[in-house]
């Protein structure tokens, strides 16, 4: 009975607040978050997947894996999945196995989601970069650390590719980059990319572009009171933007944003300068690039009150 009542009068520094949520694969688990906070969740995923349509896209990385590189650099869990079911449907699986578990091959795993894949899928992991620089930046200065000269470097991406680390590991003396996707990002969830997020465990929630519609315009005419609005990843940014633009709201949205009537929280700095890049001012974001550690931030923002830094 105690322990009732001091949960009941643990603090909600989110009460009646609508916090919305742009996420798709981790939606229901950051909604549950919100609520323990106090907040009331709005749920309008703005990114979805879509996996490659032919495996045969994939199997010249595949392929330069199996024949051995120096690194395997893998920045998404959902990638690691596709990749392991396109290489078993090739019938490489063993060959790629082998060769990651090499003592040549150094296996870097972008951040935890992705290690845990490569672990469930018998894949040694050698490195990470550090808390709070799970990016790009981070992955190239992990590698410039450990030694790149005329190494060959394998790097599975996420929905997209960042040129910038290519260049830097060239620059590096990087003697080759082989790079792969096995899925894009796209405003829909089709029912391929739904499958391989929920066999890793995601609870998705599948975008709605009516829905994505509808907020922008509640965010420009302030038809309903949005007190956060919540960024997980880059794609997630720019398709709301991509909304605005094709209803001609774009310019009105990054005016709205700018008053300072809702909070913008983002995971971590590449979704930051997703959102500056579109002219967006980021109120809220963790040191640590993690769901839980960004609704904390912006739990402590709002104990602070307006202004709070």
């Amino acid at each position: 009975m105690e322990l009732s009542r001091a949960m009941s009068a643990a603090p909600r520094p989110l009460e009646g607040m609508t916090i919305v949520v742009t996420g798709s694969r981790r939606a229901t688990e950051q909604s549950a978050l919100v609520s323990n906070l106090g907040g009331v969740p709005y749920v309008v995923p703005t990114v979805g997947i879509s996996l490659l349509v032919d495996d045969g896209e994939i199997e010249p990385f595949l392929r330069q894996v199996g024949e051995g590189v120096d690194y395997a650099v893998f920045m998404t869990a959902t990638g690691v999945r596709a990749m392991m079911n396109s290489a078993d449907r090739l019938g490489m699986k063993k060959a790629v196995l082998e060769a990651l578990n090499s003592p040549r091959t150094r296996v870097v795993a972008r951040s935890g989601k992705p290690r845990g894949e490569l672990s469930r899928s018998g894949v040694k992991v050698d490195a990470s970069p550090p808390v709070g620089e799970a990016t790009a930046k981070g992955i190239l200065r992990l590698l410039q650390g450990e030694g790149l000269e005329s190494k060959r470097v394998a790097i599975l991406w996420h929905g997209s590719m960042n040129a910038a680390l290519r260049e830097g590991l060239l620059a590096a003396g990087a003697g080759d980059v082989c790079e792969c996707l096995t899925y894009h990002y796209s405003r829909s969830l089709e029912a391929e990319g739904a499958e391989v997020l929920r066999s890793i465990g995601f609870r998705y929630r599948a975008p709605d572009e009516k829905a994505v519609v509808r907020l922008v315009e509640e965010i420009v005419g302030r038809g309903r009171r949005i007190d956060a609005l919540t960024f997980t990843s880059p794609p997630a940014v720019d398709n709301l933007f991509e909304v605005a633009a094709e209803l001609g709201l774009e310019g009105r949205l990054v005016e709205a944003l700018g008053r300072g009537e809702t909070l913008v929280v983002a995971v971590g700095p590449s979704t930051r300068g997703a959102l500056e890049e579109h002219g967006v001012r980021v109120d809220v974001m963790p040191e640590a690039s993690a769901m839980g550690a960004m609704m904390n931030a912006l739990a402590e923002r709002v104990r602070k009150g307006p202004g709070g830094r």
